[in-house]
């Protein structure tokens, strides 16, 4: 059987698995593996080529469609701010939050001395 072809901006719904209800928009493919932004989780996922192959032709992942140009650049930058390590989505410890959480230490402290 021929291979199938994976090309950027292509959605695969997920049937079954521990993926299950998620899409798959191809992103980085290459000849080891196919990488995707699940959504809508938005999570990258990497999946090797003939996993993937072997899902398609099992029927454990559906084609869907192909992106237009548009919407498939909002996905893409998704996937790269997911690759990115210096992504500020992981820095929690803000300066307003450990303040706004050392007033709070300090009000509930004060309402005991006072009762």
């Amino acid at each position: 059987m021929a291979k199938t072809k994976f090309c950027k901006r292509q959605v695969y719904a997920v049937e079954t698995g521990d993926y299950a209800g998620q899409m798959f928009i191809v992103v980085t493919p290459t000849t080891k593996d196919i990488g995707c932004l699940s959504i809508p989780v938005m999570e990258n996922v990497k999946v090797p080529r003939d996993a993937l192959e072997y899902a398609v032709k099992s029927n454990i992942i559906t084609f869907i469609e192909t992106l237009p140009r548009k919407v498939y650049k909002v996905s893409e930058a998704q996937y790269l701010k997911n690759e990115d390590p210096d992504n500020r989505r992981q820095q929690f410890n803000t300066p307003n939050i450990s303040h706004s959480e050392k007033s709070i230490e300090e009000s509930s402290g004060d309402d005991a001395e006072t009762s």
